[in-house]
């Protein structure tokens, strides 16, 4: 077992490397390098007469840009204003980010206050606490946010989650959007045809997600699914917890990200400070990614699976004990559960409850693994029978009597 001292190690550590690569990176970019290519310092301003005909990246604590960039633009500090056109690619990070310039291409990013005032060519990704469009987005929108409020356009589709959320704005296509507290956004009636392939797609998606779940970690599928079984209220309670947990993790990171490296802007630390920044947005994306899969996939996988426990035999159906069998009552479960979460109405209702008590079976499983406690045993491989006791000695003959 290792010892509690040694958890440290590895934290100290790579926070070493982190200064280290920090220092070693300001010594040698300075504040301008590549041509202007790549900028560092406390606080970088792109005045409007300036034109960069390359592509731009830009790490420090105060960034505006307000001349033309032809080329992609990456910007990282603690306030971020675009305010200039981009002819390529944005991707942005920072405490406070307004956008109010026209990009051509996506935007992608996060922040802990970001405002998209100006417009989008194409896709908007983007992870915040506080998000606000109240521009144009030219293709689709997603996002993970603690609060989002949709006021302008979106050409393409809405896909997302939210503590809190509101759309006053025209969304062109579909909008898919989870409420973490109170009732899922309803969204635009669409054809027929394309509900039945939504749910099509959902399903294959629904069973390759936990198939490959099973694969990689069968003890923590098998575990929180017989949690999810046994103890249904408890897991429900837990996925509250979960989603709450969540948006107050994500939150305090920006905060505490945005604090550290306004502290290392302060003590003319830039490139540290950017480090810290993309460090803090990439932990946030990555959070983020995991719980929307969790959330969208494996919830569904996870409920599919116990109820294909509980149909088949109630049904009079036989159920092996091998992965092929296994992965048949996922299908049949997650047919089930992408079903019921089609229908109009209910289907919303229905999918709220899949995924807090797939989130909450989860979270249990990975807390019981954290905490070394012991897990359930695998439905898909019971213990086996102790071995028969061993039948007693038969006793000696008696010595034959020599005279």
């Amino acid at each position: 077992m290792t010892r509690p001292g040694r958890r440290w190690l590895l934290p100290i550590a790579a926070l070493a490397l982190i200064i280290l690569l920090a220092l070693t990176a300001r010594a040698a970019f300075g504040t301008d390098r590549l041509n202007g290519k790549v900028r560092f310092g406390d606080t970088i301003t792109i005045p409007s007469s300036e034109r960069v005909d390359h592509d731009l990246y830009v790490f420090a604590s105060n960034i505006t840009v307000n001349g033309s960039v032809k080329g992609d633009l990456i910007a990282m500090g603690g306030t971020v204003t675009i305010n200039g056109p981009v002819s390529g690619e944005l991707i942005v990070g920072g405490g406070n980010v307004t956008v109010n310039g026209a990009v051509s291409g996506p935007i992608r990013g996060g922040g802990g206050y970001v405002t998209i005032a100006g417009s989008s060519g194409k896709d908007v990704l983007m992870g915040a606490g506080y998000l606000t469009i109240s521009g144009k987005v030219g293709q689709d929108l997603i996002f993970g946010a603690g609060s989002a409020d949709v006021s302008g356009s979106v050409t393409g589709n809405v896909l997302g989650g939210a503590g809190r959320y509101t759309r006053s704005g025209e969304i062109g296509g579909t909008e898919d959007v989870t409420i973490s507290q109170g009732t899922p956004q309803p969204a635009p009636a669409s054809p027929a045809g394309n509900a039945v392939l939504d749910a099509i797609r959902q399903f294959v998606v629904v069973v390759l997600v936990g198939a490959l779940a099973l694969w990689l970690w069968p003890r923590t599928v098998h575990g929180a699914e017989e949690t999810l079984r046994r103890r249904t209220l408890l897991a429900f309670g837990s996925g509250l917890a979960t989603v709450i947990g969540y948006v107050v993790v994500v939150i305090l990171a920006l905060i505490a990200g945005i604090l550290l490296a306004i502290v290392f802007g302060l003590l003319t630390f830039g490139a540290l400070a950017a480090i810290d920044v993309i460090a803090t947005f990439l932990f946030a994306f990555v959070l983020t990614f995991v719980f929307v899969i969790s959330a969208a996939f494996l919830a569904d996988a996870l409920v599919g699976l116990a109820i294909g426990r509980w149909v088949l035999p109630a049904i009079g159906m036989r159920v092996s004990t091998d992965r092929w069998s296994e992965l048949g009552l996922l299908a049949v479960g997650a047919a089930v559960v992408v079903i019921l979460s089609a229908i109009p109405v209910l289907g919303g209702l229905v999918k709220l409850v899949v995924v807090l008590v797939g989130l909450g079976a989860l979270a249990l499983a990975a807390w019981s693994m954290w905490t070394g406690r012991p897990r359930p045993a695998s439905p898909a491989m019971p213990p086996s029978a102790p071995p028969p006791a061993a039948p007693p000695p038969a006793p000696a003959p008696p010595a034959a009597d020599v005279t």
